[in-house]
């Protein structure tokens, strides 16, 4: 199995107990540079690095694409990244190129502290009311989530009729976890997603 691991804001007593178990667990485990090398370091000794010059990544993708789309059907190998994996991750490009070279590669994603919610414990701000969440990398807005969705079907229309396609996911890593077409009303723990 492949596991895109997520190592949190930079501090490594902000490493998830998945993560955690996964990185001590691993037949191997793979960093992107010296910076996630130093979290990790902190829960294993044999570290692998590979470095993802920016702008400029395509072989090194390339080639550990072609390694791991072979060794993760009997091996476990940690890819670890700073920040949450599914953010801006520099395992994406390494994902979707494995799963091409290989659809029969089982990836688990571990979610970890993403810096933006992190950033407010640091200030010791609470967020009590709608926020937004954007990057300056370019001013479409492809992603959006909402919380606390309970009129979950209102809203999705709401989002559809903006070009969204729209997932409602209930209870998120919660015993009964429901992911699928959102429903007229929902729990106080169902998030909305959408994507275009």
């Amino acid at each position: 199995m492949l596991y895109g691991v997520s190592l949190g804001p930079g501090d490594a007593g902000l490493v998830t107990l998945r993560a955690k178990r996964v990185i001590e667990q691993a037949d191997e485990v793979i960093v992107p540079g010296r910076l996630a090398e130093n979290v990790v370091k902190n829960y294993r000794e044999e570290v692998r690095v590979v470095e993802f010059p920016m702008g400029n990544a395509e072989k090194i993708v390339d080639d550990l694409s072609t390694e791991l789309a072979q060794r993760c059907i009997e091996e476990d190998i940690a890819f670890c990244v700073l920040g949450d994996v599914a953010f801006f991750s520099t395992f994406q490009d390494v994902f979707h190129a494995v799963k091409q070279k290989n659809p029969g590669v089982n990836v688990e994603l571990v979610p970890g502290v993403p810096s933006f919610t992190a950033v407010f414990s640091r200030l010791k701000k609470f967020v009590d009311s709608s926020f937004r969440v954007t990057s300056a990398l370019d001013g479409e807005e492809r992603y959006v989530v909402v919380l606390k969705a309970v009129k979950s079907g209102e809203l999705a229309e709401t989002l559809r009729s903006d070009g969204y396609r729209v997932v409602q996911v209930e209870r998120m890593f919660m015993e009964g976890e429901s992911v699928g077409e959102p429903k007229e009303k929902s729990s106080y723990f169902t998030l909305l997603v959408g994507w275009r």
